[in-house]
């Protein structure tokens, strides 16, 4: 059986953001829904250099596992299109959502407020503090710093060249209800024809979790086209 590996979000884990995912392609496929260093029951310790570090993380756990299907939500997202640019043969396909290839100026600020309250999490809203040390352990507050700070101020940005020169089949799937995430289905398209985009309408960021039966139909129909 073919494998698809599954790269959750910030502060995410495998389980908890493709919950809808795995039960549906656990029956034809063989589900792989990672646990990011520094998340979940991954015990590798999240790095200052979280996102490099991260990549080269996952491009030894590929290596060590074998080639497959990558599916990646926001932070997976970054990840699954870097590994795909990078070691193009450990990958038959990535499928990206909550994604864009950089940061809108107009979110920067955004971006920054956001990061100073999470920095203060623990003080400024302790039940979600709780439930990520429920979730992650104690190291929950050294993965939230330090994957902020990458996303925040270091993001993995992919150029013009990057995606005209990206040859896996990729597909960007995005909701319909973040602006900067349906203009970024537009530009990844614009830059690469090749590259295969798509909306789904009434979700947000995390449209495979807002919008499951929807966003599996669409993954399975992309899936059967690449073989």
């Amino acid at each position: 059986m073919e494998k698809i590996y599954m790269l959750h979000g910030f502060m995410g884990t495998g389980k908890l953001h493709f919950k809808e995912q795995i039960s549906h392609f656990g029956k034809q496929y063989v589900v792989d829904a990672v646990d990011l260093p520094g998340h979940g029951e991954n015990e590798y310790s999240s790095q200052e250099e979280y996102f490099k570090d991260t990549l080269e993380w996952l491009i030894q756990y590929l290596e060590a596992n074998g080639e497959g299907y990558l599916i990646g939500l926001s932070l997976g997202a970054s990840l699954a299109i870097h590994t795909a640019m990078e070691k193009p043969n450990l990958v038959k396909g990535i499928m990206l959502t909550g994604y864009s290839p950089f940061i809108p100026k107009e979110l920067e600020g955004i971006m920054e407020n956001q990061y100073n309250h999470f920095l203060n999490i623990d003080k400024n809203d302790k039940e979600t503090a709780s439930y990520f040390e429920a979730v992650h352990g104690s190291k929950w507050n050294k993965t939230l710093r330090t994957v902020l700070h990458s996303m925040t101020f270091k993001y993995p940005t992919v150029t013009n060249v990057g995606l005209s020169s990206l040859k896996v089949p990729t597909l960007l799937l995005n909701g319909d209800q973040e602006q900067h995430e349906v203009k970024a289905t537009s530009y990844v398209k614009s830059e690469n024809p090749n590259l295969n985009v798509g909306l789904i309408p009434n979700a947000g960021h995390t449209a495979n979790i807002d919008k499951p039966a929807l966003y599996n139909y669409i993954i399975e129909e992309f899936i059967s086209g690449v073989k």
